[in-house]
């Protein structure tokens, strides 16, 4: 028992409730194989067989129905301690948030003592990587992406909403334009050769053509930090260069350059009321800002 992972029990209930995994699935909003999945890992950990693969259906064992007797037990235990949270109108605990490092430092952490305010029992561990959390693997329970999440990225078992579309800006401080006489003379900040895949490095090449960058760096705090402290320009989101007063945006066309904001998470987690909390903070607010940025 040592081994059994507690968040299959919802999936051996429903199968058991219902007698098939199509039944189970609908009833808990996934999918059949994330059914069939979570059942095949319950029964490996314990190391015996809880239901009977027939035509017409699943069909308890005896070890499932005594398993399922006491399952019934402790769900019962969970509804009451829900119940007791709705009933004081807390929501109470640990959430993870994963998010790209402009988007973390410009768009969520600012608003952070909001949603402590709003949800003062809620604990909020924000995980900053230019790396793709892991959302099936629990790295994460809500997962920002700058990139339009595919299908067959996520698959079935995700939700995805688009918080919005938010474009890029060249910036630079007042005097090193001044200094350049022409935003073309310009030193630049650029990505190292790990990323020279990404669109911006390809903007960056089109805007200072045949021109070296003054500074190569895989992390745009760095290129924001670059431009804020005169060494060059730098092509940063417009919700972080137009937020800095310090920074001056270039009048340069690129109305050709953008990106878009997502936000997934697993299917089951609709049911916690910690990640929703979060998810509609976000939605709400990332709305608002990218909004306001254009």
């Amino acid at each position: 028992m040592s081994a059994l992972d507690w968040n299959n029990l919802k999936y051996f209930l429903a199968v058991a409730r219902t007698g098939g995994l199509t039944p189970a699935a609908a009833s808990l909003r996934t999918s059949a194989s994330t059914v069939s999945r979570n059942i095949d890992a319950m029964e490996a950990a314990l190391g015996v067989r809880l239901f009977l693969r027939q035509q017409r259906g699943y069909v308890l064992t005896d070890a499932g129905s005594t398993l399922f007797e006491q399952v019934a037990e402790v769900e019962n235990a969970m509804h009451a301690v829900e119940r007791h949270g709705a009933a004081t109108g807390e929501i109470a605990g640990e959430v993870k948030l994963a998010a790209p490092e402009s988007v973390a430092h410009c768009l969520i952490t600012p608003q952070l003592p909001a949603f402590a305010a709003r949800h003062p029992q809620l604990q909020v561990e924000l995980i900053v990587s230019r790396q793709l959390a892991d959302l099936s693997r629990r790295e994460a329970d809500i997962a920002l992406r700058i990139v339009r999440p595919e299908r067959q990225e996520h698959g079935p078992d995700y939700i995805a909403h688009e918080v919005g579309r938010f474009r890029f800006g060249l910036y630079c401080t007042a005097p090193a334009l001044a200094a350049a006489g022409d935003w073309r003379a310009l030193p630049h900040v650029s990505w190292d050769a790990a990323w020279v895949k990404l669109p911006m490095v390809d903007w960056l090449s089109k805007l200072f053509p045949g021109q070296a960058p003054v500074l190569r760096s895989n992390s745009m705090q760095t290129h924001y930090l670059a431009a804020r402290s005169g060494l060059g320009a730098a092509l940063l989101p417009r919700f972080w260069g137009d937020a800095d007063p310090v920074l001056t945006r270039v009048e340069v066309d690129l109305s050709h350059t953008g990106s878009e904001l997502w936000l997934l998470y697993h299917r089951d987690q609709k049911g916690s009321q910690r990640v929703l909390a979060l998810r509609d903070f976000v939605m709400e607010t990332g709305r608002e800002a990218l909004a306001r940025y254009g």
